[in-house]
């Protein structure tokens, strides 16, 4: 299975993935990311953070961009 990583960041962070995840397909890695997003506005610190400017980069095995998820913004 091909390995995807997740970084996650901003305009002016980053959380690079180092060990990257092995999914069966970009749907599953779209997922992932998903998961990924959901977990961290859910965390004990997220209702501090404005999260209208992060996102998930998807790369390949090769850290080429794949694709962009960027957070949703926080409603309530």
């Amino acid at each position: 299975m091909p390995r995807f990583f997740f970084d996650i960041m901003d305009s002016t962070q980053s959380v690079p993935d180092e060990a990257g995840l092995e999914c069966r397909d970009l749907g599953e890695a779209h997922r992932q990311a998903q998961a990924l997003i959901a977990d961290a506005m859910n965390g004990p610190e997220a209702t501090r953070i404005d999260w209208r400017a992060w996102r998930v980069e998807v790369r390949d095995e090769a850290h080429g961009l794949l694709f962009t998820v960027p957070f949703p913004p926080r409603v309530g």
